[in-house]
């Protein structure tokens, strides 16, 4: 078929769009034959709930997880909703790998370079794990890498077109986290800075501020979960969307405004302290990811690209700063290690800059001082990186990367065991405390699977698992569970544990 194509489109489709094909392929081996195959805890529980359900998750909603997931749900029913669920998340990686690719290729002229960033990007040790199951961290690297090469694009030659390609990427970034804030300054800065004749035209503006509406359109499913609220208790089922979690956790809390105003050098103190206790965590966890072999050069990476590409450097730098402070720094925010994605991506990005640079040096010096050993130099400089990346893979496929997935579903389906069995030896119209985290493995069997049996599953603290409601629910005549048990509880009421898993409260007699 592509012989019957004229010369041109056919080599440009072999030279451009085959590696993007191959590479779709082979990452979509790796990712969708790591999908976890049953309802998780925590986020990815509650995505997987809700994206069947079509709920409104905490905030700020994540509308492009669970649209998606809600839409491949209801396509592909021959498989259990919570593994359709984790193969739209594998899917999202497996997007993010291929638009780093291209990303790489852009900025660098060399596809050795850009396949090599993506292999170190793609077997990471939490970006791995995160792909195996549904959740915002891959389609927050994708939107990263999107809207980088939307900004690169319209670096190279600002235009109409690309202005609006840049604009309906910053309006998509806005459907999944609310970090991606951090990125709406560094991205004004940008196009500010590199503007082009009539950008200020108010038929340009219009058509751009159209364009990020359109950007903005997955927010749409949240009428859904308005207007056809899912049953399941609050704080979980949100009536009403709390929009940006940022006022809430970084504004309202950081400035101290719940009960009464911090001073500033309580303010910083509580930063200081908060820094202390993260950055070991995010140390680790990048050295983790990458290791000094591949950070090192992904730092020269940025000096790189501020000598080639300065405002793209700018906006990597104010990115990532942000992203560091809203993660390490703002007082309020607990477990903030998932956030650290953005980092990944963005020193893959640079990495890509300092392989394509040493490739493009190497190629110049061969050239310069043997032209007719060229080709044989750049030859075994690809085969170098070419190997680079066969070790990279065999250290993350045999190594504590993999292990890592294969525990995650192994986890999943313990707990997805463990929850149908609660369900289904409570007695009908009881009610279960348990803590959010491990509350959708039981949410889950109950309102996706069908496992109803009049069931009240309600979210408490994990420290008291809700000792101060016990009377209340006991004299209502319904049964009592418990996730676990407490010295509160040992010593108010009898337990007798249920399944092997779950107590029952029965009052002392």
């Amino acid at each position: 078929m592509l012989n019957s194509l004229p010369a041109p489109l056919r080599k440009a489709i072999v030279s451009r769009w085959f590696p993007g094909v191959l590479l779709t392929l082979t990452l979509g081996t790796l990712y969708w034959l790591s999908a976890v195959t049953r309802v998780g805890g925590g986020d990815w529980g509650q995505f997987q709930t809700f994206g069947y359900m079509g709920g409104i998750a905490h905030p700020p909603g994540y509308p492009l997880i669970i649209g998606s997931t809600y839409l491949a749900t209801r396509v592909i029913r021959f498989a259990e909703p919570a593994h359709v669920a984790n193969i739209v998340g594998a899917t999202y990686a497996v997007a993010a790998g291929v638009a780093l690719f291209y990303l790489g290729w852009l900025l660098t002229q060399s596809r050795v370079a850009a396949l090599l960033a993506t292999v170190v990007f793609v077997t990471g040790y939490s970006i791995w794990a995160e792909a195996a199951q549904v959740g915002f961290v891959s389609v927050q690297t994708l939107l990263v890498f999107l809207l980088i090469a939307a900004l690169s694009a319209y670096d190279d030659r600002p235009s109409r077109f690309r202005l609006l390609a840049v604009a309906f990427a910053t309006g998509l970034s806005l459907t999944n986290h609310g970090i991606s804030i951090f990125m709406l300054p560094a991205t004004a800065v940008f196009v500010a800075s590199r503007r082009f004749p009539g950008i200020a035209r108010p038929g340009v503006l219009a058509r751009a501020a159209a364009a990020f509406t359109l950007g903005l359109t997955p927010w749409l499913h949240v009428l859904r979960g308005l207007v056809v609220p899912v049953p399941i208790d609050r704080p979980e089922n949100l009536t009403r969307l709390g929009l940006i979690d940022l006022r809430r956790q970084v504004i309202d809390r950081s400035l101290a405004k719940e009960s009464q105003s911090i001073a500033s050098d309580q303010f910083l103190e509580s930063g200081r302290q908060k820094l202390i206790a993260e950055w070991p965590s995010f140390t680790h966890d990048t050295l983790r990811e990458y290791g000094w072999v591949w950070i090192a050069p992904a730092l020269l990476g940025w000096l790189i690209l501020a000598r080639q590409r300065p405002r793209l450097a700018a906006w990597i730098a104010l990115t990532g700063a942000a992203t560091l402070w809203f993660s390490l720094v703002t007082p309020p925010l607990l477990n903030s290690d998932r956030y650290f994605s953005v980092i990944y991506a963005l020193l893959a990005v640079c990495l890509a800059v300092t392989i394509g640079w040493a490739a493009h040096a190497a190629r110049q010096l061969a050239d310069t001082y043997a032209p007719e050993r060229m080709k044989i130099a750049a030859l075994a400089i690809s085969l170098i990186l070419l190997v680079a990346a066969g070790l990279r893979i065999h250290q993350q496929l045999t190594g504590p990367a993999r292990i890592n997935v294969v525990r995650l579903r192994e986890n999943a389906e313990e707990q997805a065991e463990i929850g149908l069995g609660i369900v289904r030896h409570m007695e009908p119209g009881g009610v279960y405390f348990t803590n959010w985290t491990s509350s959708w493995y039981t949410r889950y069997a109950r309102h996706v699977l069908g496992v109803d049996r009049g069931l009240r599953i309600e979210t408490v603290d994990y420290g008291s698992m809700g000792f101060a409601r016990a009377n209340q629910v006991l004299a209502s005549g319904r049964r009592l569970y418990l996730q676990r048990s407490t010295p509160e509880y040992e010593a108010a009421f009898d337990l007798e544990k249920r399944a092997g898993v779950f107590y029952e409260v029965l009052p002392r007699t």
